[in-house]
C-alpha cells in the first residue's frame, strides 16, 4: 500500500491557464507516481464562457459529456486511466479576497498577498484530514502558504514537509515597492519586510525548500545560511505530450505576449514594451498584430488596445498554444521578476522563436542567437523581433534548438528522478 501525501495549494491547479497552475500541477503529476495524494485547495468557479476565436482556426461544437470535475482531472493528470488513480481532491471556499488580505497584513503584519492568509479557510480542513491519515509528509505549494506549517505541526509534529517556492517573493515585494509612490510606497515596503521575516522563519520550519532557479536558490540561502542545506532546485517544467505540433498552421506576422495579465511585471512588461519598442516595429512591418494573451488583465493593459486596433487583448482563452503556435514571435520584454517564465519554455515547446530581455529570461539555460534573442534596450528589442517577422527560416533555427535545450533541462523526464529522490 502506497503511503499517503498532503499536498495543499492555494491556487486550484484547473484550469491551468498561468505559470504557478502549470507548476502546481506538473509537480502533483509526478508526486501521483510515488504517493496516494490528498490535494487541498479552494474550489474554482467554472471560468467565464468568453470566445475568442483565433483567425484560421476552425472550431467544430460538441455536446458536453465531461463535467468540470472530470475535465480538471483529464486536464492536469492525463495518464493510462480515465481519471488519476490516488488523487482524492478536497475543495473550500474562499473568503479571503484581495481586500480582506490587504486589511489583514495590516495587523498581522503579513504579505499582503491572499495566498499568505490561506490559514483562515483551511485551518479546519488541514486539521482534520492530518488527523485522520497521519500523513509522513506534506507538500506546500508556495512559499506563501508558510502559516499552514504550523497549524500541520499543531497534529503532527514529526511530518516531512517540503516547500515549494515558486519565487523569491521578498525580492518581488520590494521590486513592487519601488514603483510605487506615497501611502502605497509605505505599504509595500512594509510587505517586503514581513515578507523577509517569514521567509527566514518558513527556512526554520520547513524540512526542504524548493526553489525554480539557481539565483532564487541563492537568495534564499542567503537568508539563512544554518538552513541553506534545505535548498534544492527544481527547475519549471512540462509534460512535452501537452504541446502536440501541429503543422497545418502557417504563421503570421503576429507578436504574442503570453501571461497573468494582473501580475505586476507582466503589467509593466506590457506598457514598457507599447511604450517604447513597438512603435518601433510598426514602423517597419505596419501590417504587425500584437497580442496579449491571458487572463485578468489588468485595466493599463486593456486600454493599450483602445488606443491602438493592431493590439488585441484576448483575456481568458481555452488554449494560449493556439495563438502560439501561428505567432512568427513570442515576446518576454520583463525588467523585474522572479523564478523562471514557464511561457518561455511553453513556447519553446510549440517552435516558436523567442525574444527576451535578461531579466524574462532569468533562470533558464540559454545562449543568445542559438536557443533564443536577448535584448535589454529598445532598439535592439525592436530589431530582433522585426529580424525574426522577416526571417523566417532564422526563426525556424532558433525554434529548433530551444525545443532541444527544452527536452534536455526542462521536459518532465529530465527533473522526474531529481524530484522524487528528495520528496
Amino acid at each position: 500500500m502506497r503511503e499517503k501525501l498532503l499536498f495543499i495549494s492555494a491556487e486550484n491547479p484547473f484550469p491551468q491557464d498561468s505559470g504557478g497552475k502549470l507548476r502546481t500541477g506538473n509537480i502533483l503529476n509526478i508526486l501521483l507516481d510515488k504517493y496516494d495524494v490528498d490535494l487541498l485547495t479552494y474550489r474554482n468557479s467554472r471560468p467565464a464562457d468568453d470566445k475568442h476565436e483565433v483567425p484560421g482556426l476552425a472550431v467544430h461544437e460538441v455536446e458536453r459529456t465531461v463535467n468540470y470535475r472530470k475535465a480538471m482531472l483529464r486536464s492536469l493528470y492525463k495518464r493510462r486511466n480515465s481519471e488519476a488513480p490516488g488523487l482524492a481532491v478536497h475543495e473550500v471556499e474562499r473568503t479571503v479576497n484581495y481586500r480582506k488580505a490587504m486589511l489583514r497584513s495590516l495587523y498581522k503584519r503579513r504579505n499582503s498577498s491572499y495566498m499568505s492568509h490561506v490559514d483562515v479557510d483551511m485551518r479546519g480542513k488541514i486539521g482534520e484530514l492530518c488527523r485522520q491519515n497521519s500523513y509522513g509528509h506534506v507538500f506546500i505549494s508556495h512559499s506563501l502558504l508558510g502559516s499552514c506549517i504550523d497549524i500541520v505541526r499543531e497534529v503532527l509534529p514529526g511530518t516531512v514537509i517540503i516547500t515549494d517556492a515558486h519565487n523569491f517573493e521578498s525580492g518581488l515585494s520590494a521590486q513592487l515597492a519601488a514603483k510605487k509612490k506615497g501611502l502605497a510606497k509605505l505599504f509595500y515596503s512594509l510587505n517586503a519586510r514581513w515578507t523577509k521575516r517569514d521567509e527566514l522563519k518558513l527556512m526554520d520550519k520547513t524540512n526542504l525548500l524548493l526553489t525554480t532557479s539557481e539565483q532564487d536558490g541563492l537568495a534564499f540561502k542567503s537568508l539563512s545560511i544554518p538552513n541553506s542545506h534545505k535548498v534544492h532546485v527544481i527547475p519549471n517544467f512540462i509534460r512535452i505530450g501537452d504541446y502536440p505540433a501541429n503543422t497545418g498552421i502557417s504563421k503570421e506576422n503576429w507578436i504574442i505576449l503570453p501571461g497573468n495579465m494582473n501580475y505586476f511585471p507582466n503589467i509593466n512588461a506590457a506598457s514598457y514594451f507599447n511604450r517604447e519598442i513597438y512603435p518601433l516595429i510598426k514602423a517597419k512591418v505596419p501590417e504587425i498584430k500584437w497580442y496579449i494573451v491571458g487572463r485578468d488583465v489588468h485595466p493599463e493593459v486593456a486600454a493599450l488596445a483602445e488606443k491602438d486596433p493592431s493590439i488585441v487583448i484576448t483575456g481568458y482563452v481555452d488554449s494560449v498554444a493556439d495563438y502560439v503556435r501561428k505567432a512568427k514571435v513570442v515576446i518576454a520584454p520583463l525588467r523585474e521578476g522572479s523564478g523562471t517564465r514557464l511561457k518561455i519554455l511553453e513556447a519553446w515547446a510549440l517552435k516558436t522563436p523567442v525574444v527576451s530581455s535578461t531579466k524574462g529570461a532569468e533562470g533558464l539555460l540559454y545562449e543568445h542567437s542559438r536557443n533564443i534573442l536577448i535584448a535589454d534596450d529598445p532598439v535592439t528589442f525592436a530589431d530582433s523581433v522585426i529580424q525574426l517577422l522577416h526571417d523566417h527560416e532564422r526563426g525556424i533555427v532558433l525554434a529548433d534548438r530551444a525545443y532541444e535545450t527544452l527536452l534536455a533541462n526542462y521536459e518532465a523526464g529530465s527533473v522526474r528522478e531529481k524530484l522524487l529522490s528528495l520528496v
